[in-house]
């Protein structure tokens, strides 16, 4: 596909330039890439998925480094905070379900976002990405993330803008806390024969 195609359905917006490099950033890595990346909770996938959104949030707002630090440290604790619920072994994609919600977190904070935008912005996630499945690591995981980091962005905008989900849609709740809990229900009650089917299905194309 030539490159003129390409930059005449893609502008150079933030979006896109989010898009891109979470989606390089991850290929690169999950392919073999021997640069080193800044890990969260251990996982490199993670630590790009929660730092190149809100970096590239703050470098369009100008936003000073002790903000820019503050963002990401907050995502970074987020981040791990869900992944606790969650567990180590999910059935669900948690660089998508963890990461990204805590990208979003991150983003509302750079945007001002007050402590009930910030409650919405995870509730707003919580009814966009929970359920994505994790079907083991490879380079094709750089279209999850590139996924969970555009609603990373779009998430925290209407969060900042009052516009949560309500607490009756789906498995959203009132409070973020409840939200996550709401997540690690899907992932270890709801999703717990997930894991059989997916290696089925991978053990079954070794004898097409």
């Amino acid at each position: 596909m030539s490159d003129s195609f390409n930059r005449s359905l893609f502008s150079e917006d933030l979006l896109t330039r989010i898009i891109r490099k979470v989606t390089a950033a991850a290929e690169n890595r999950l392919d073999g890439c021997p640069l080193p990346a800044m890990s969260s909770l251990g996982a490199g996938t993670k630590g790009l998925v929660v730092s190149i959104s809100v970096n590239e949030v703050a470098e369009e707002l100008h936003i000073s480094l002790e903000k820019k630090l503050k963002a990401l440290a907050l995502t970074h604790l987020v981040n791990r905070y869900i992944n606790a619920h969650i567990g180590k072994l999910s059935p669900m994609c948690t660089c998508v379900m963890a990461s990204s919600t805590s990208a979003s977190v991150g983003i509302a904070y750079l945007l001002d976002a007050s402590d009930d935008q910030i409650g919405y912005c995870i509730r707003n996630m919580t009814g966009t990405v929970t359920g994505m499945i994790c079907d083991g690591g490879k380079v094709g995981c750089a279209l999850k993330v590139s996924t969970g980091s555009t609603a990373a962005l779009m998430c925290a905008m209407t969060a900042v803008n009052n516009a949560g989900l309500r607490e009756s849609d789906g498995i959203c709740a009132s409070t973020p806390e409840q939200c996550i809990q709401n997540m690690a229900r899907i992932g270890k009650n709801g999703m717990n024969k997930v894991d059989e089917e997916i290696i089925s299905i991978m053990k079954s194309k070794e004898c097409q």
